[in-house]
Formats: C-alpha cells, structure tokens, sequence
C-alpha cells in the first residue's frame, strides 16, 4: 500500500489515540521503568486499526498576544518622576492586595475601575494590525486500537 497523505495522518493520530487507550489499560510506563538507560536498536511491531479518520480544513484565527506586564510597569516606574518613591511603595502595597483577590473579586474590580475595558482597547487596537494566523487542518482518529504484535532487540548494523 502506497503511503498516501491520509495514510500517514491515520498514523500520526492513531498512535497518539491508542497510545492513550495502552496507557490508560497498562499505567503510565514513566512510573515503572528504569531512569537513566538508553535502549538502542529496538523494533515494535504493531497494527493500527481505526474506526474513524475526520480530516478538517485550513483555517486561520485571530492572533493572540499578551500586554508585557513587567516591562510595563518598568516604563511606567522610569516616568513616575518626583512620586517614584512613593508610587513604588503604594506598588508593592497594591501588589500584595491584588495576591490575595479571588478570580470573581479581581474581575469585579478591573470591571469597576474600566481597566478590562482598556486592557480589551488597546488589545484590538495591537491586535488589529497583526497578520492573521495559520491554522493547519485538524486531524482526529477515533475508535483507534494499537496492538502489539512483537518487541525485539536487534544487533546495530554494522558501519560499511
């Protein structure tokens, strides 16, 4: 049989999904097996068997990225001027309030005060100018069986 692209992605998805099912029946190997060895020249012979290969299309997506929140606060320390000594102490204060808000009161706030409003303004407005992002098709194997057929060492072939 030719490998063909579908083939191939039949592979790359049916292994991982009955690679899963193997750990999920046997245990997580990581557990068991003795750190600090290589194995060399090993050979598993296996058959993969799926019920299912969906193969999605090409996309792209809105670009993601996040407001650099140290060097921020960096710039905006460096522009204090005459309250830096101040500001700095009142940072630290803030700091270590914001540590100890929940997930529900931290939204509260930022919604309160407009800042997750701003945060989303300037986001679009960075993000606007962003190119697109590619997003290759998605590929998922279902019903995926992995057997193993034979675990073998073999001699390393000799250097010609």
């Amino acid at each position: 049989m030719e490998l063909t692209p579908e083939v191939l992605l039949a592979i790359e998805s049916g292994v991982k999904d009955g690679l899963k099912k193997l750990v999920t029946e046997n245990g997580d190997p990581r557990v068991h097996v003795t750190p600090d060895q290589t194995v060399k020249n090993l050979v598993v012979n296996m058959t993969l068997e799926l019920a299912t290969l969906s193969i999605g299309h090409d996309t792209d997506k809105t670009p993601t990225c996040s407001i650099p929140l140290l060097p921020t606060l960096a710039l905006l320390i460096k522009r204090m001027g005459a309250t830096r000594e101040a500001a700095l102490v009142m940072l630290r204060e803030v700091m270590e309030e914001a540590l100890t808000l929940d997930k529900d009161a931290a939204s509260k706030l930022l919604e309160e005060l407009g800042v997750a409003e701003a945060e989303q303004a300037i986001k679009e407005q960075v993000i606007g100018k962003l190119p697109r992002t590619f997003v290759k098709k998605t590929v998922k194997a279902s019903g995926a069986t992995l057997t193993v057929t034979g675990v073998a060492t073999v001699p390393a072939k000799d250097a010609e």
